[in-house]
């Protein structure tokens, strides 16, 4: 990922707190400015538009997701301990920045830049991609149930989703990780193997 300098790093920063506080309407460049304390033209020197503004958050998370995969890749532990950590950890990431379980979720607001919508669609896949594989090796492993792989997912993002939904709705009125740590351990009593198949 192409580094970003502080003063970009401020602006997303202010991005993130506007979309937390108003909602992803109130965004603007004369929003993000008011709230830096730039004038517009100084936002415009490190962004070209809204969208750019946006496509650098994105960017962020999907550069700190690929380096949380390539641990997880890395880890010498079972395959259904992979899936806890990456499920555990988006209920971490979305607790410490709620914003960004509205962006990453919110596809649909999206729908009139096929850039933004691509680029998230492509973070999403490679999640699904990692889990699709860990899945698969656990069922040749025999530990976890011998059910088509992409059911499996949907149940476990499925869930994640839902649950990050419910969190949102509520006013982030319950402990996102307590939940996700209950949630999981649901999950993995329904996708584990049982001993006699």
């Amino acid at each position: 990922m192409k580094e970003i300098t502080v003063r970009q790093q401020e602006i997303v920063a202010a991005a993130l707190g506007i979309i937390s506080e108003r909602g992803l309407e109130a965004l603007t460049v004369k929003n993000i400015a008011a709230r830096v304390g730039f004038s517009d033209a100084a936002v415009y020197r490190h962004f070209k538009n809204k969208a750019q503004i946006l496509s650098t958050l994105i960017d962020l998370f999907a550069h700190s997701s690929a380096q949380l995969l390539e641990e997880i890749n890395a880890c010498d532990c079972k395959n259904l301990d992979k899936i806890k950590l990456f499920f555990l950890d988006r209920c971490r990431v979305f607790s410490a920045e709620r914003v960004l379980a509205t962006v990453m979720f919110a596809e649909n607001l999206f729908q009139n830049d096929p850039r933004l919508a691509a680029k998230i669609h492509e973070v999403l896949g490679s999640h699904r991609e990692l889990l699709l594989k860990t899945i698969r090796a656990g069922q040749r492993q025999k530990a976890i149930r011998a059910l088509p792989a992409e059911h499996l997912f949907d149940v476990v993002m499925g869930s994640l989703r839902l649950l990050v939904l419910q969190w949102r709705v509520s006013s982030y009125s319950f402990d996102l990780m307590r939940a996700g740590e209950k949630l999981w351990r649901s999950l993995a009593t329904l996708i584990t193997e049982t001993k006699g198949g």
